[in-house]
């Protein structure tokens, strides 16, 4: 069937598209510092580089995921991954298992992390995660759609404030930054397995960039690609280069929950601190709503539809149940959940997602494009 869609190939809606990308990358974890640290800056002086091939490895997985998607006129990837499977048409599971547990590690980590923020403020970490269940409930029932209209402001005050205090700290370390980089010491092996985990949990990007490459022509993924690239890959770089010169004064201090909260704070900004823990608890909270909410519209009429009749209880009683296993997953902590689930829901990424997708995908789609030529326009 013929899409109805106009598409470019323009670099225009490439940058568009990978926007999407670097929004579902750069929030409250990358924020907070602690990914860049636990996947890269405990490793030694290859983090400066390291971050380019991950993105670099996501970079090609999402390529060929969206190239799936633009041919054949696929908009979900539940779609795209029955295609990739097929004949094995159920494998596709897969797929959604891990899609499941990486939002539930995402919502449970944005808990943990919007906690630990309130605990800096002296409030018990349990009473926090107890305050912010009953926030996103109520966001989620009442104030969903004042989350959405909000988040592009506070996502664009959070990048600013985030590198505004990476410059100012970088050059406020460079000695430091420059000594980590000179002494040559890195453990390599670890560093290098890190960096493929960290590319197989950020798949996690796949089924927004599917739905995002309806509009774009094969040469437009590929300019999307590679924008997305640049952008989330840099980023990243940045980030880890101004924390190998802190990581010393952040294990010191123990502040390796919310390291970067520890650098603004030390640089002594009082405004850019101020800016920064606004805009980072709001990426938490908007994280956890918008997350929640599209799960209760999935379940909402599939549980409890024979015995309560009230769509808008039932809507209640499933952002209720969501909302408590996620209050659970978080009372591990934000440290444990994105070096433990976010490590494990990387395992299962690298074997579900990028292997097959680097590998079957991109044969199927080499060999769907040679048949049908006019699908790349």
């Amino acid at each position: 069937m013929a899409s109805s869609i106009t598409k470019s190939a323009g670099w225009g809606a490439a940058f568009s598209v990978a926007s999407v990308w670097f929004g579902t990358h750069v929030g409250g974890g990358f924020a907070t510092g602690n990914q860049a640290i636990q996947y890269y800056v405990q490793y030694g002086w290859m983090a400066c580089f390291l971050p380019m091939i991950a993105m670099g490895i996501l970079a090609l997985v999402l390529r060929e995921c969206m190239i799936m998607a633009t041919t054949r006129n696929m908009y979900t990837y539940k779609e795209v991954f029955t295609e990739l499977w097929a004949p094995y048409i159920k494998m596709e599971i897969t797929m959604e298992i891990f899609n499941f547990v990486i939002i539930l590690a995402a919502v449970g980590s944005a808990i943990a992390g919007a906690a630990s923020l309130l605990e800096t403020f002296g409030i018990p970490y349990g009473v926090a995660v107890c305050i912010i269940g009953l926030l996103i409930v109520l966001l989620v029932i009442f104030g969903v759609n004042l989350v959405i209209k909000a988040s592009t402001v506070m996502s664009i005050v959070i990048l600013v404030a985030s590198f505004t205090m990476y410059f100012i700290a970088i050059a406020n370390h460079s000695s430091e930054i420059a000594a980590v980089i000179t002494s040559g010491e890195a453990q390599a092996g670890t560093a290098i397995w890190k960096t493929l985990v960290y590319s197989g949990f950020q798949c996690v990007a796949v089924p927004s960039m599917i739905a995002a490459s309806s509009m774009l022509t094969k040469k437009g993924v590929s300019r999307a690609s590679f924008l997305g690239w640049l952008m989330n890959g840099l980023a990243l770089t940045v980030s880890c280069i101004m924390l190998l010169g802190w990581h010393s004064e952040v294990v010191a201090a123990e502040a390796t929950t919310l390291p970067n909260l520890f650098i603004c704070n030390t640089l002594g900004i009082g405004v850019l601190s101020f800016c920064y823990q606004v805009s980072l608890f709001f990426a938490f909270i908007s994280t956890c709503t918008t997350t929640i909410f599209t799960m209760v519209q999935k379940f909402e009429n599939r549980v409890l539809v024979n015995s309560i009749k009230s769509l808008r209880v039932r809507r209640v009683i499933v952002a209720i149940i969501c909302v408590l296993v996620c209050m659970c997953v978080s009372m591990v902590g934000l440290s444990n959940i994105i070096k433990y689930a976010y490590g494990y829901c990387g395992y299962l990424g690298l074997v579900v997602i990028t292997l097959p997708v680097l590998t079957i995908g991109h044969k199927k789609n080499k060999e769907y494009i040679a048949t049908h030529p006019e699908s790349v326009n």
